[in-house]
Parts: C-alpha cells; sequence; structure tokens
C-alpha cells in the first residue's frame, strides 16, 4: 500500500483538524470510498486525493475491510465514516452484516464488528452515521428490521450497545430504514420509513449511547400523497434542526421538518415542489452547503438517481421561507443512474453508478460545472459508491 494517505493524517493530527492552515496539504481534501465489492478476497474502500486547486482526483490508497459488500450498490445509503477527530474510519460491510474499523494513521484493520441481533441482506437498504464527538456509531439492518447502536472505544473497535426497532404505534409494521442521520449536536437520531411515507425520531443518551423512541411523522398526510407519492429517503439536517429528506418517486420533490428532542419533536411538516427545467427524478439525497448547514440560508443541492430517467443534480436556495428551485445539472452516467453527492469548498463530488466518481465547480451562482478531467473510474468498485470527504467543511 502506498502510505500518502497516512503521512497527510499524521501532519492533520499534528497540526490539528478543524480549519487551521496545514501548508503541505493546504490545497488537499481525500475523498473515501466504499467501493461495495462482493467477490473475494474482500470489500475494499479506495481513498482519492482531491486538489482543491484543479478538483481532479488522484488514487492514494486502497483500504481491504475483510468482509463483502452488497455488489450492486445502494442508491441512498451512507456505507463511509471518519471520526471527526480523525482517528477512525468506519464502512459498512453489507454482505457480510458488519462493520470495519481502521485506525488512523497506520490505517490499520482493527477489526470487523457484527451481532447475530443485527443482519443485512442483499435486497434492501442500509446507512451509518456517528455522533459528533465520536462517541457512537448507528447503523441500520434491513433483514433484521432494526437499528444497531455501537459504542466507538479509544483503539477505533466497537461494542455493541443495543438493538432497535421504532415503537410508535404507526411504525411497528415498517419493514426498512433506509437512511439514518444524526442530528448535528447530537441529541437526536432521524431515521426514514419510506415504506410508511414516514419520519421516526430517536433521543440519543449522551453517556451512554442508548437510544429512546420519541415518535413518528406522518408525510403521507402532505401533498405528496396525491402527487408524486410519499417516499422519504436521504436526510441532512441544519445546526438549527431543520431537516430536509429526499423523495424517492418519479417526480421531482423533496420534504422539510423542524426536529427537536423535546416536544413537539417535528413541527412543521412539509411538501416541496423542485420545479426544475431537466425534469430530473429520483430525489434521494439532500445536501446542505455550508452556508445552508450552519445559519440556514444558502445553496442546498439535490441528487436525483434518475433510475434511467433524467439524472443530475439541483441546486437551490434554502432560507427562512423555505427553498427555492435554481438551476438543474443534468448529468448523463453511463448507465443513467447517479448516487449520492458531497460538496466541499467550491467542489461538489457525485458517484455515477456503477463504479465511477466526477468532480464538479460550484460557480458563484451556484450552478455545477464539471471538471477536465471527468468521470474517474474506481477499478475496485462494484455499485454505486458512497463516499466520505474529508476533512469536513461545515
Amino acid at each position: 500500500m502506498q502510505r500518502v494517505m497516512i503521512g497527510f493524517i499524521a501532519v492533520l493530527m499534528c497540526a490539528g483538524i478543524f480549519g487551521r492552515p496545514i501548508p503541505a496539504y493546504a490545497g488537499t481534501s481525500y475523498v473515501i470510498t466504499n467501493d461495495d465489492n462482493c467477490y473475494v478476497p474482500s470489500n475494499t474502500s479506495t481513498v482519492y486525493a482531491l486538489d482543491t486547486s484543479t478538483g481532479y482526483l488522484r488514487l492514494v490508497e486502497t483500504l481491504y475491510t475483510g468482509g463483502t459488500g452488497h455488489c450492486g450498490g445502494l442508491l441512498s445509503a451512507i456505507g463511509t465514516t471518519v471520526s471527526r477527530d480523525a482517528e477512525c474510519i468506519f464502512l459498512f460491510d453489507y454482505g457480510s452484516s458488519d462493520i470495519a474499523a481502521f485506525a488512523i494513521p497506520t490505517l490499520t484493520k482493527v477489526g470487523n464488528y457484527s451481532d447475530p441481533a443485527l443482519i443485512f441482506s442483499r435486497g434492501g437498504g442500509g446507512s451509518m452515521s456517528m455522533t459528533p464527538n465520536g462517541k457512537f456509531l448507528y447503523a441500520t439492518y434491513d433483514a433484521s428490521r432494526n437499528i444497531g447502536a455501537w459504542r466507538r472505544n479509544a483503539d477505533c473497535s466497537l461494542t455493541f450497545i443495543a438493538a432497535y426497532t421504532a415503537t410508535s404505534s404507526e411504525a411497528k409494521v415498517t419493514s426498512v430504514y433506509p437512511d439514518l442521520l444524526v442530528e448535528p449536536h447530537g441529541r437526536g437520531l432521524i431515521v426514514s420509513l419510506p415504506a410508511l411515507g414516514g419520519l421516526e425520531l430517536f433521543g440519543i443518551n449522551p453517556d451512554t449511547g442508548m437510544l429512546t423512541d420519541l415518535g413518528f411523522a406522518d408525510l403521507t398526510s402532505l401533498d405528496c400523497f396525491n402527487i408524486d407519492g410519499c417516499f422519504p429517503n436521504g436526510i441532512d439536517i441544519t445546526r438549527k434542526g431543520l431537516a430536509v429528506i429526499g423523495n424517492g418517486t418519479f417526480g421531482s420533490s423533496a420534504f422539510t421538518a423542524q426536529i427537536s428532542v423535546t416536544k413537539p419533536y417535528f413541527k412543521d411538516l412539509t411538501y416541496v415542489d423542485l420545479k426544475n427545467s431537466a425534469n430530473l427524478v429520483g430525489d434521494l439525497f439532500p445536501w446542505l452547503s455550508a452556508a445552508a448547514y450552519a445559519t440556514g440560508n444558502g445553496s442546498l443541492y439535490f441528487g436525483f438517481t434518475g433510475l434511467q430517467y433524467p439524472s443530475g443534480v439541483l441546486q437551490t436556495s434554502l432560507s427562512v421561507s423555505g427553498i427555492t428551485p435554481g438551476m438543474p445539472t443534468r448529468i448523463n452516467s453511463y448507465t443513467g443512474i447517479n448516487g449520492m453527492i458531497q460538496t466541499t469548498g467550491n467542489w461538489l463530488v457525485l458517484s455515477e453508478w456503477f463504479n465511477q466518481l466526477q468532480v464538479f465547480r460550484i460557480n458563484g451562482d451556484g450552478s455545477l460545472t464539471a471538471t477536465d478531467q471527468g468521470p474517474v473510474t474506481d477499478e475496485n468498485a462494484d455499485g454505486a459508491l458512497t463516499f466520505f470527504i474529508y476533512p469536513p467543511t461545515r
């Protein structure tokens, strides 16, 4: 293995990771993928350096999880995360129902963590999310129809806490929690329930990591029920508690909701028609710009999978008055299916099914322009890549 990534993170840890300039690496971010490979010898993670002056990606490292992936990709899954203290990388092995942990800066694999109560299949969705302080990790498992709570230890190993299912009467019959996200203050965990057209909110005990089911929000009471359907999927949340949720339909819409771990848990549930001239469909990936994440005002991007129909990214504006649709960038990937999006600074990274990443410059008006490099093929990948950009810029 190359050691470029190790040197990079070692310098980060010596210099600090929260915004202080690092001369040797000031122009570099890293895109860490989950390749979702289900073949022998194991699933992999590919690490790319992202040149923040050109937007070009460069391969620097491959990690081997020892488990197996889903093979084919899970379009709204989050299968990769890095703890904010820059000490641990976690990768979800969907095929073997485990989470592989790697320690930084050595990039040594610490172990693969699973529990008989937590089973994933190759037919549904699943994601994972960490608390901002890096103490707890949560993941969804579609076959066992539950959420696993894990304590992250000092050496990056994981200790199983408990398995949870929704207890509110409306959500007991749900089959899959495809997406989940810890809110920015680490006090709550929101999960999407597309089978029921709703959301479930759990409170997080800051000392033990245990979850308490707080309640269910029924989105089918909104206009989506009579227009294009109510199938909440990907989630993003501002620091002020405004959740933005993609609607995985053949239309162009989303939801917003004000989330709180004190009553009322859900306020101002809203269906949003994301009118766009490119007729993009399959809205699974909301992503808040740094400004929108911090203040509730700024660019908000939606990734549309297309599902072999028009796919791409829609730039909108978020403000106290709601979401204002903006400029669509239609992106015709090889199969016509796109995956997740994330931004860092002036760059947006898009996963294109089944094994490519593409970087776009975010222009001053919020529109997108592809780099001259074009799509970059990840030879290890076997599905819609999920990835994490490090260091985070919001």
